[in-house]
């Protein structure tokens, strides 16, 4: 059954966070409930929210309050008299924070993973509370989506060792990298895409984002021009950041 327009936008709205409380106990069941809605998640790679710099959000507040603290003197006097060295010195800082912020720059890889790495949200087991937090699996699930990142990941490496599922190796891979612990979550993303049809695109964007990480550019390159020729959602951030690694 082909997602409808309120379907997508639902999925988009998730990602963005913008759902309310009752909306996400809807969304949860239908996740659950909905195989063509939960596929829907599968096929849309989406990584929304990426980019979030406040810095430069800051910093153009900043240059709007300056262009008003100017205008505002301006509008009670007839000349510049001896002010004129604060609008020297406000334009100056206007003309040196545009150059540090809003012109282009070479980034570290550390500084591509931090602008373009964003947790995958849990998709894969309906969110529980109260009471229902009894299983390890559940108190995994849950560790996860209060942002324990360690207790996840031991829950986790726990349930995998049980049985293997592509989801479970998909957050403890995100769970890694949330510890630094860049080299193991390599090893759960390698094993994602070399065991399982689902989720490998997924796998292979925050593969790339891990080696970018340590500092392995050519190979995050590398999958970085695969995934950008993809006919997938988030092509265009993987072009996007090909073009700043290179």
């Amino acid at each position: 059954m082909k997602p409808t327009d309120d379907d997508i936008n639902l999925v988009e709205r998730y990602f963005d966070a913008e759902l309310s409380a009752e909306e996400l106990s809807h969304f949860n069941s239908r996740v659950e409930h909905d195989e063509a809605f939960k596929a829907l998640f599968q096929r849309e790679k989406i990584i929304i929210g990426a980019i979030r710099n406040q810095g430069l959000i800051d910093n153009l507040q900043y240059l709007k309050s300056v262009e008003e603290k100017i205008q505002g003197n301006q509008s009670h006097s007839t000349g510049l008299g001896r002010n004129w060295y604060y609008y020297a010195a406000a334009a100056v800082v206007a003309i040196l924070i545009a150059i540090t912020y809003l012109l282009p720059g070479k980034q570290s890889s550390e500084e591509l993973f931090a602008s373009y790495f964003a947790p995958y949200p849990n998709v894969f087991e309906p969110t529980v509370r109260g009471n229902e937090l009894t299983t390890d699996r559940s108190q995994a699930f849950q560790a996860y989506e209060r942002k324990d990142y360690q207790t996840a990941a031991s829950g986790f490496k726990a349930l995998l060792n049980v049985n293997e599922e592509p989801g479970i190796l998909l957050l403890l891979g995100n769970s890694n990298l949330m510890l630094g612990n860049t080299k193991e979550a390599q090893e759960n993303f390698v094993t994602l895409i070399n065991k399982y049809d689902d989720l490998d695109l997924q796998a292979k964007w925050f593969l790339s984002l891990s080696y970018l990480r340590s500092g392995d550019k050519d190979s995050a390159r590398k999958i970085l021009e695969e995934l950008g020729e993809a006919e997938i959602s988030y092509a265009s951030k993987a072009k996007e950041l090909l073009e700043k690694v290179n």
